[in-house]
């Protein structure tokens, strides 16, 4: 039987520390059918250590991981999650306390930030082009296709000057983003 990966996002609606120092984060997460389900996510404590670290007011979990159908002692049937990898995000909410994030976050995002912290030194036309492209696609897809890359401190966009465009002209504040490899 092979192993069965999942991505489970969101926030937790609760979080204990096991005996082992192990962290266990429960999520209720929507179903196709419409309705809930719980999933029990276990973060090793030294990885738990490493994704918390600096992480202040975490309101939006990424975990990617192994699924595992379990069984608690009332026979009732849940799904449990060994986390491979885990990322934590601060996000920013409007005025009503919502967390503002219209789309879903592509594939490698290391952070979602508010769209005015980035700069932008590329005014190309071909950037204007291609706006037009990734607005359909956000439309369309209701998502970035990739996140924005930047260079880690300064903030310049080292790519994705077309979804950075195309964020502006649709209003939306938090984008994702991911820090250039040196």
């Amino acid at each position: 039987m092979s192993k069965s990966e999942i991505i489970i996002k969101g926030l937790p609606v609760k979080t204990t520390r096991l005996e082992c120092g192990d962290v266990n984060l429960l999520f209720q997460v929507d179903t196709y059918d419409g309705m809930q389900s719980i999933y029990r996510v276990i973060v090793k404590k030294d990885y738990w250590r490493d994704a918390v670290e600096g992480m202040k007011d975490a309101n939006y979990f990424v975990i990617k991981g192994e699924l595992k159908a379990c069984v608690n002692s009332k026979g009732t049937p849940f799904i449990s999650v060994e986390a491979a990898s885990i990322k934590i995000f601060h996000l920013l909410k409007d005025g009503n306390g919502q967390i503002d994030l219209n789309y879903e976050m592509p594939t490698g995002t290391d952070e979602i930030m508010d769209i005015s912290k980035l700069v932008n030194e590329n005014e190309d036309l071909s950037v204007k082009r291609s706006k037009n492209k990734a607005i359909n696609y956000m439309k369309n897809n209701k998502k970035f296709s990739k996140p924005i890359v930047v260079k880690r401190g300064s903030l310049v966009i080292v790519s994705g000057h077309d979804q950075y465009a195309a964020a502006q002209e649709l209003g939306i504040n938090n984008v994702p983003v991911s820090y250039e490899e040196n």
